[in-house]
């Protein structure tokens, strides 16, 4: 079956352009300027208070957890609202984000064994499956293609594209396939009939549509307004476009699930909760959001909850349909009599 990955220690390798959500430095120094002693004795009281008052998962040692998400998107927005919640915890868990922007450099590091399951754009994950990769689907995050083609004004239809240069992150990645998927669905060759340029992630393509290097892209909240706000034109909600597809699932090693099982479990458990608490918490929400998305527009905050409201499945369950579509359109040969389970 076509789906499988892995991760391990990569927070140390800065060739992985990596970012960690959390940071630590300048708590000692904090701990003498108040006064270690009493520090101590007030968090030794404190952590005997949360044992005794709470659950056991607190009072264990936490499985460390290094997870990766591809994009400053709405799509991965629960998953920050579970980690900045401390909803981990609650399970055993002690987990790290670690943002690496595009699919295939995600499923480039989880291969190295340097994180145990991270959120990935599904089209790599199937290549490198049928390449032989030691990867599986766990979990789906987005199963539809959500994104906003966006284009210049003078683009009024996708027949318009044709003979035009447009942009993807990555060639392989979520955008690349959606787009693929669209003007094929129009009658017409992507290798032929448009000049396909891969810029980087979604920063690089709404900078690219305003400057009027490619005249379209698939782009995801919050990126679209601000293309929007350049003078691009929402072309079609792809979300709505009829098809499914693993535009974010939840992948790790098939070697790590089998002796990791529980772990795993335990790593849906935070999520869901973290996902249902994040559709009644709008408020905090918002502020995570914020955060991660280093923005301050009402608006853009606003649409940024409300993509995710629509777009990720509760429960997060993958779809196999999706995955039967991205096996279609895989340029890899042995795609055709491939399984999709």
């Amino acid at each position: 079956g076509p789906v499988y990955f892995r991760f391990s220690h990569f927070l140390m390798h800065s060739r992985y352009n990596v970012h960690s959500s959390r940071h630590y430095r300048g708590i000692v120094d904090w701990g003498f300027h108040l006064g270690f002693r009493a520090m101590k004795s007030s968090i030794l009281t404190a952590t005997l208070l949360m044992c005794l008052t709470a659950s056991s998962a607190w009072c264990q040692a936490r499985t460390r957890l290094n997870v990766i998400y591809p994009a400053i998107s709405g799509i991965n927005a629960p998953l920050w609202y579970a980690t900045e919640q401390n909803v981990f915890p609650k399970y055993g868990l002690d987990v790290e984000l670690i943002y690496i922007p595009t699919a295939l450099q995600v499923t480039r590091v989880v291969l190295t064994g340097d994180s145990q399951i991270a959120f990935s754009g599904g089209a790599p994950v199937v290549n490198a499956v049928l390449s032989g990769a030691d990867l599986v689907f766990i979990g789906g995050v987005a199963n539809v293609p959500a994104f906003y083609m966006m284009a210049l004004p003078e683009i009024k239809s996708v027949a318009d594209l044709k003979g035009k240069t447009v942009g993807v992150t990555r060639f392989g990645s979520s955008t690349d396939f959606a787009l693929r998927y669209l003007v094929q669905k129009n009658g017409f060759n992507p290798e032929r009939d448009l000049n396909i340029l891969q810029l980087g992630g979604m920063p690089e393509l709404a900078a690219a549509l305003s400057k009027r290097l490619i005249v379209a892209a698939p782009l995801s909240a919050p990126t679209h307004i601000r293309a929007r706000a350049a003078g691009a034109q929402p072309l079609l909600d792809m979300a709505k476009a009829g098809v499914y597809f693993p535009h974010t699932a939840v992948i790790t090693r098939r070697a790590y699930l089998k002796t990791n099982r529980e772990t795993a479990l335990n790593f849906f458990r935070g999520y869901s909760e973290g996902l249902q608490r994040f559709t009644q918490d709008k408020t905090a929400a918002k502020k995570i959001i914020q955060k991660y998305t280093r923005d301050t527009a009402e608006d853009i905050i606003e649409a940024t909850y409300q993509y995710a409201v629509d777009y990720v499945v509760r429960p997060p369950y993958p779809n196999r349909q999706g995955i039967v579509e991205t096996l279609k359109l895989s340029q890899n040969p042995d795609a055709k009599k491939a399984n999709p389970d």
